[in-house]
């Protein structure tokens, strides 16, 4: 079994899936005390099982309640790209 913190996993997390996927428990563990255990899958989950309008928000920046789509990016985009008209 590997116990490894969140910071450290972020540096080796091909080495931790590769392992996983041997069979091996891989822990990885946050400050707060929280855990969450690498688990291989059999086959992966169809792309419509997923709300692809919605962005995946690891480090908790936006409120997740009201998450940032897609649609609000590209509109951030095109006002940027305005700017340099």
């Amino acid at each position: 079994m590997y116990k490894i913190d969140l910071t450290e996993a972020e540096n080796c997390l091909a080495a931790l899936v590769k392992e996983a996927a041997n069979g091996e428990k891989v822990v990885i563990t946050q400050e707060d005390g929280s855990a969450f255990q690498l688990v291989p899958m059999e086959n992966a989950p169809d792309a419509s099982e997923f709300d692809q309008g919605k962005l995946f928000n690891p480090e908790g920046l936006w409120d997740q309640m009201n998450p940032i789509t897609a649609r609000d990016i590209a509109e951030v985009r095109k006002d940027m790209w305005h700017k340099f008209d």
